[in-house]
């Protein structure tokens, strides 16, 4: 006998398919029933479309005649989980049929369905109604699938070929493409392998959302240049012509201060938009209240059915240009934050530092430090990357704000699989470096490459070693992958081994090897004096008071070569255009680069609290000098501090 749970389907879908559709775009449907969810909006209630009227053109392309790809490149907090969430909706209440989001990784789809797509369906009364029971165990709804009549909505990540590839779609939504892999698996590019599945409908339709990330390398910029280029512009409240509002045509008037930690703190009086044509000034209340619209560069890709949208954050209801400046103004000259700030906010590609001319602006720019640390230290960390005839290592130095000295970078001739040879390495990591008054740190943790011909002698080392906080480490190349990806463990030797992320590591070097003045995460070189080196054993042996010298630190033409070894270039990976690094030496030596990764991570995986630190190591009290007449050598303290193990 037929449930009547059955019979009740069977009758919605009957009456849907003979209805004819209603031509009521997106935005109607969002402006009559939806209702925005406490847990993912700041302003829950029922929707309205003129809160932020940028999304109404966006949304109406979806059900636009002869469109069938729509592309939004934008800044963060303009609303676009919130217009694919319209999209859904629209659909699967009035024109169902199969519907499909990717969001980069199955764990992120997961999260995205239960925080967005759950709360909408539960408050949004049509599709409470529409939907199977949330809370029940029926097959038809899980996290990643919910079925509705006439369709079904599917969660995938782009990281799944299996999802991707496995059903027939009419609606395509892809969120943050920018940040999907270059291929699922073995089996290409995602947005590519989910487009194959729409080839049965006529009428299909996909939406392409993401900020974008890298110039050369983004994906969402690509798609955006082939569509219809619409800027969302203002009108000038003077002139009347239509700009696009960016950071560029800003006045500010701001005062800057130093934090303890060297990080700058910005307070901003005031922001105004000035027109680049007639030149008049105006603040954010007027811009935002004047006439705005949609503008379009490239009309031609109308013919292939292709609408691109830009909308930067100062068109944003939820955003305030005092902050959006602030926090431009806080990260100019720290290329990391740079970026953060011109994808995020911009909705701009960041194009990155990072292919230096040759070696000789280092050169040029090593300092002479006053004894064998400075005194900014306060944690050292060392490196060591294993060759098959020699072990090479760099210590370095970390201050407030991860500033870095480099300390030494040296050489252990030798075999790995000789004992002598890591002997050697220990009088180098076992041995105080000291400030000019005496006091000295020893290396607190060290990283070591276990990718080449001698993993086994370095598992062994560690496993000797590992009261001395001495870990095995194997690089992890792949655009994306985070600088500490993850924590595996080697159980032949019971210790743990740290997969990094190599082409984040060699981006954050370049980054902080463009900063070009001392402060946070600026790269500090010492310059070797070989004439002082001639002194070295008469202060090694004349047992006057003198400050400890690193005559030869190893900072030299060479290693400045190999620091630079490699550059960021794009290359066509499985159709898509990425970037990835290639070493360009002639030599393709580029040990200090992978070293000074090595040490980035190092610090990365001990979390430091400087302020905790300098505490210990100054005693509250600035590092001073010895008196001329004091007898007594200093007292020594040691930098090895022994926190909480993050294995």
């Amino acid at each position: 006998m037929i449930q009547q749970k059955t019979i009740d389907l069977f009758r919605k879908i009957f009456k849907k398919s003979l209805a004819p559709i209603p031509k009521t775009t997106v935005s109607e449907w969002a402006d009559s029933y939806r209702v925005l969810s406490s847990e993912s909006s700041a302003e829950p209630g029922r929707w309205r479309t003129d809160r932020a009227p940028y999304q109404r053109e966006i949304m109406n392309s979806f059900t636009t005649t002869g469109i069938h790809k729509v592309v939004v490149k934008s800044a963060s907090q303009i609303g676009k989980s919130d217009i694919m969430n319209n999209v859904i909706g629209r659909f699967a209440h009035i024109d169902p049929g199969p519907i499909m989001m990717i969001q980069p990784t199955i764990d992120l789809a997961e999260d995205y369905s239960k925080s967005r797509i759950s709360p909408m369906i539960r408050d949004t009364k049509i599709l409470t109604n529409l939907f199977f029971d949330a809370k029940s165990r029926d097959a038809n709804n899980t996290i990643l699938s919910k079925l509705f009549p006439g369709g079904r909505l599917i969660m995938c990540g782009a990281n799944s070929p299996a999802g991707l590839a496995s059903r027939p779609i009419r609606v395509l939504l892809a969120d943050e493409v920018d940040r999907f892999p270059a291929s699922a698996g073995t089996e290409g590019d995602p947005v590519d392998l989910a487009a194959k599945r729409m080839t049965t409908f006529w009428n299909w339709v996909m939406g392409l959302f993401s900020t974008p990330t890298e110039k050369g390398a983004s994906r969402i910029e690509t798609e955006y240049m082939a569509g219809t280029q619409e800027e969302w512009q203002h009108e000038c409240p003077n002139c009347g012509e239509y700009h696009l509002v960016t950071h560029r045509h800003m006045e500010h008037e701001y005062d800057e201060k130093k934090n303890d930690d060297g990080t700058k703190f910005v307070m901003v009086h005031s922001v105004k938009w000035r027109c680049p044509d007639c030149g008049h000034s105006f603040d954010e209340q007027t811009i935002k209240n004047t006439a705005q619209k949609y503008v379009m560069h490239n009309p031609e890709a109308l013919e292939n059915g292709i609408r691109s949208f830009f909308v930067n954050c100062f068109a944003s209801p939820w955003l305030k240009w005092k902050d959006i400046i602030r926090e431009y103004l806080e990260a100019k000259g720290d290329p990391e934050r740079e970026k953060v700030v011109f994808n995020t906010r911009f909705g701009e590609t960041y194009e990155r530092k990072g292919n230096f001319e040759d070696e000789t602006v280092f050169l040029k720019r090593r300092e002479s430090y006053p004894a064998a640390l400075p005194d900014e230290v306060l944690l050292l960390t060392a490196a060591v990357d294993v060759q098959d005839n020699r072990l090479e290592y760099e210590i370095c130095g970390w201050g407030e704000g991860e500033e870095n000295w480099g300390i030494k970078k040296g050489v252990v001739l030798g075999i790995p699989d000789n004992p002598a040879t890591w002997a050697e390495l220990d009088q180098q990591l076992d041995r105080p470096y000291r400030f000019k008054n005496g006091t000295g740190l020893i290396v607190a943790r060290t990283f070591i490459d276990s990718g080449g011909h001698y993993t086994k002698e370095v598992y062994k080392y560690c496993f000797a070693n590992i009261h001395k906080n001495r870990f095995a480490i194997k690089g992890v190349s792949g655009h994306g992958i985070p600088l500490i990806y993850k924590i595996s463990a080697v159980k032949e030797y019971g210790i743990p081994l740290v997969l990094i992320g190599v082409d984040s590591g060699k981006q954050y070097v370049m980054d902080r090897l463009s900063i070009e003045q001392p402060g946070p995460k600026y790269f500090h070189y010492p310059l070797d004096d070989e004439k002082a080196a001639k002194l070295q054993e008469f202060v090694q042996n004349s047992g006057i008071n003198l400050p400890e010298f690193l005559f030869m630190r190893g900072y030299d033409q060479f290693y400045f070569r190999g620091l630079l070894a490699e550059q960021l270039v794009p290359r066509i990976v499985k159709g898509r255009t990425v970037m990835v690094w290639e070493n360009v030496s002639q030599d393709k030596r580029n040990e200090p680069l992978d070293l000074r990764v090595y040490n980035l991570a190092c610090l990365h995986s001990i979390n430091p609290d400087w302020q905790a630190y300098k505490k210990l190591i100054l005693g509250g009290k600035e590092l001073a000098k010895p008196a001329e007449n004091d007898q007594k050598p200093p007292e020594k303290r040691y930098g090895y501090i022994k926190k909480a193990n993050i294995f």
